[in-house]
């Protein structure tokens, strides 16, 4: 179930790292196809596969080699990450249940973003950004605590 989950979790990244490249350009997140910001070829659905084109591709565009960067691996891999963690420790269930084990899904969502804008605009080294940091870490920890201690759960 949690690698059902995990391959969800790598649409939902890539979907977020199309919104935080496009929303700050006001370009729409609904309209025009990706494509490659440097040379502006529009991109293959099989350049659109989460981490594994980036990685077939040798982490470089396919039509300028312009290296592509980690960024969109990064983000893809820690929301897949963060959803079969969610799936293997069945706080996905509070989706439908409640929304006290839920908010524990959307909370890291919410970090990545904010990890995805800062690595893009060059913050990484901000105490906001390590506080962040450290706060998903946790969230993550008490995920996958959950099986193991109902109750954590509310």
């Amino acid at each position: 179930m949690a690698l059902i989950y995990g391959l969800f979790g790598l649409l939902i990244g890539s979907f977020l790292n199309v919104c935080v490249y496009r929303l700050p350009r006001g370009e729409s997140i609904a309209r025009g196809r990706s494509h490659c910001p440097s040379c502006g070829h529009v991109l293959s659905p099989l350049d659109l596969v989460p981490v594994l084109s980036y990685l077939a591709l040798g982490r470089r565009c396919r039509y300028c080699q312009t290296p592509i960067s980690p960024r969109y691996a990064v983000v893809e891999s820690l929301t897949a990450l963060l959803y079969a963690t969610a799936g293997f420790s069945g706080t996905w269930t509070g989706l439908v249940a409640g929304w006290p084990s839920s908010w524990l899904l959307l909370a890291p969502l919410v970090y990545v973003i904010v990890l995805s804008v800062f690595w893009t605009w060059h913050l990484m080294r901000t105490p906001l950004l390590q506080a962040l940091v450290k706060q998903a870490l946790l969230v993550a920890f008490i995920q996958l605590l959950l099986p193991f201690f109902p109750g954590l759960a509310w």
